[in-house]
């Protein structure tokens, strides 16, 4: 079977980081009107990229065999983080979208919008680390070669 998670593990990560400049740019007034799209299909690219990147770790993690109990717990941690990562994605989706068509408090939707973009780019590089260290100490998702008899 095809495994998904690992080339769109990357892309949250990926669009976040872009999202992440783009902001910094809109700060430049005759940059910022140019990049209200762009900031828009980031913030979805985002969004969608965390759904999938959830979807296909479960996907990915349905087909192991057993594993001890460190690599459990750390899966399980790592699964938890996910979650935790995915809700945090809708939640920006959501303020920022809030945060355009506000009438009133738009400030404070705008704010809401950057504390959950900053959380957010900090819980990618989390729970990627995790999913690193998934691979990398425990050998999870690395198919290994039998010796032909």
């Amino acid at each position: 079977m095809v495994q998904l998670h690992p080339p769109i593990s990357g892309m949250p990560l990926a669009f976040i980081v872009m999202l992440c400049v783009v902001e910094a740019l809109q700060r430049v007034p005759a940059i910022a009107r140019a990049h209200a799209p762009l900031r828009s299909a980031l913030v979805s690219a985002v969004v969608l990229s965390t759904v999938g990147a959830f979807l296909s770790g479960y996907q990915a993690s349905s087909g192991l065999s057993e594993l001890g109990q460190a690599a459990e717990q750390h899966l399980g941690r790592h699964h938890a983080a996910g979650r935790f990562l995915l809700i945090n994605a809708l939640l920006l989706g959501t303020f920022h979208w809030v945060s355009r068509i506000a009438r009133q408090g738009k400030a404070l939707f705008a704010a809401l919008y950057w504390a959950f973009l900053l959380v957010q780019l900090g819980l990618t590089l989390w729970v990627g680390t995790m999913g690193g260290k998934l691979v990398f100490s425990y050998a999870l998702g690395v198919d290994m070669p039998t010796a032909a008899h």
